[in-house]
C-alpha cells in the first residue's frame, strides 16, 4: 500500500491510492503559528506534524509514502517519491476536512481564516529580501550614468576644444581628458611634455580666468560621477556575485546583471529558453525582422560576452547559441539549487567553445 502526504494551511494529512484520508494532524487554529508553519512548509522543512504521520504509516506497515514536499525523510523508514496526487487531494477536499474534523465552524470562519493566512504569508513574501530587484536597480543607474557621461564628455570635449582642439584628439580618454582640464585648467599650465608641445602651437582661443574656473569646477562635477560609477560597478560586482554565483561566474557580473534587468528577475530569467537569453536587448531588430524589415538578429546584450566577441565571424552565431544554453542552466541553478557551479560551468563552456574552434581550424 502507498499513502500520499500533504499539508495545507489546516494541517497535515495522508491519503490512500484513491484519495481517501488514512491520517491527519491539524494546526492550532492560532494565525501566527499557521502562518509561520506554512511559511516552513514551502521552504521545505519537515514539520512536526507531518512527521508524527510519517511515524504512524511506518508502524502501520506503509513502507512507501509519496510525499509532495522537497526534503529528507530517512529518519522514518519511508521511501520518498515526489508526487502531487496530495495536494491534488487537499485542493479538492480541504474545505470538506475542515469541516469533518471541527477544526472550523463554518465556511465563513474558514474563509476569514484562509485570508488571514493568506495576507500574512504575503507580507512575510513582500519583507524578503530581494537581491535581485537591488541589482536591477544598481545596473540601471550605472547605464543611465555611463549615458549621461558619454553625452557630458562630449560637451565638454567640445567647450574645451574652443580652446585646446588638439587635446580631444589626443586624449582618447574621457576620464583621463576631465582630469586634465580639472587639474591644470589653462592649457599653458598643462606639464606633460608632448601636450606641452601641441598647447604651445594651438590654434584654439584664449579664456578668461572666469572661463577656466568654470571649466575646472564642471570637469571636477564629472570626476565625482566617474568615481561614482566606479563604486557602484564594484559594489554590483559584490551583490551580483553573492545572490546570483552561477550567472556571474558564467556571463561575468555586469553582464549577468543586464540580462537580469532585461528579463525582469531571476524567478523570470529561470523560466526563460536560452533562445530567448540569446536575444534579450535585440528586440527592436526582432521585431523589424518579423515585419519583413530586416535580417533576424543573432544575439542581443549577449553579444558583449567575452567568448562571443573574440570568436571567428562565422561562428560568433554558433557560440552564442552555446553560451545562452550555458546562461540557461546557470539561471535556474541560481533560482532553484544553492550549489555553486559557476567555475565549474565556465570551464565546460570554455572546452565546448575549443573544441568548436579546433574543428573550424
Amino acid at each position: 500500500m502507498r499513502a500520499f502526504v500533504g499539508t495545507c494551511f489546516v494541517g497535515s494529512f495522508a491519503f490512500d491510492a484513491e484519495g481517501n484520508l488514512i491520517d491527519k494532524e491539524l494546526f492550532p487554529k492560532k494565525i501566527d503559528v499557521i502562518v509561520e508553519k506554512m511559511k516552513k512548509s514551502r521552504a521545505g522543512e519537515v514539520l512536526p506534524e507531518e512527521k508524527k504521520i510519517l511515524e504512524r504509516l511506518a508502524k502501520k506497515g506503509i513502507k512507501e509514502v509519496v510525499w509532495d514536499k522537497k526534503a529528507d525523510v530517512r529518519e522514518v523508514s519511508c521511501v520518498y517519491r515526489k508526487d502531487n496526487l496530495a495536494s491534488e487531494a487537499l485542493q479538492n477536499q480541504f474545505r470538506k476536512l475542515a469541516m469533518d474534523s471541527r477544526w472550523a465552524s463554518s465556511q465563513a470562519e474558514l474563509n476569514e481564516i484562509m485570508s488571514k493566512v493568506q495576507i500574512e504569508l504575503t507580507k512575510k513574501e513582500l519583507k524578503k529580501e530581494k537581491k535581485d530587484f537591488m541589482i536591477m536597480r544598481v545596473i540601471g543607474i550605472i547605464d543611465e550614468l555611463d549615458k549621461t557621461l558619454n553625452t557630458l564628455s562630449e560637451l565638454l570635449r567640445e567647450w574645451y576644444g574652443l580652446h585646446f582642439p588638439e587635446l580631444a584628439k589626443e586624449v582618447g580618454s574621457n576620464e583621463r581628458f576631465t582630469e586634465i582640464i580639472a587639474k591644470h585648467g589653462d592649457r599653458e599650465n598643462i606639464g606633460d611634455k608632448k601636450l606641452k608641445e601641441l598647447a604651445e602651437k594651438s590654434s584654439g582661443m584664449p579664456l578668461s580666468d572666469d572661463d577656466i574656473r568654470e571649466l575646472q569646477d564642471f570637469s571636477k562635477t564629472m570626476i565625482t560621477l566617474f568615481e561614482e560609477k566606479k563604486k557602484l560597478t564594484k559594489y554590483l560586482e559584490i551583490i551580483t556575485k553573492e545572490t546570483m554565483p552561477n550567472l556571474s561566474a558564467t556571463a561575468g557580473p555586469l553582464l549577468a546583471a543586464r540580462l537580469l534587468a532585461l528579463a525582469g528577475g531571476l524567478d523570470k530569467i529561470s523560466k526563460l529558453p536560452s533562445s530567448t537569453i540569446q536575444l534579450l536587448g535585440a528586440e527592436k531588430a526582432l521585431f523589424r525582422h518579423l515585419r519583413g524589415e530586416g535580417k533576424a538578429p543573432k544575439y542581443g546584450v549577449i553579444f558583449g560576452h567575452g567568448y562571443i566577441q573574440n570568436a571567428p565571424k562565422e561562428l560568433k552565431g554558433k557560440i552564442a547559441r552555446m553560451v545562452a544554453s550555458k546562461l540557461t542552466l546557470a539561471a535556474r541553478m541560481d533560482r532553484f539549487s544553492d550549489k555553486d557551479r559557476g567555475e565549474e560551468l565556465r570551464k565546460e563552456l570554455e572546452e565546448q567553445i575549443k573544441k568548436i574552434k579546433s574543428k573550424k581550424d
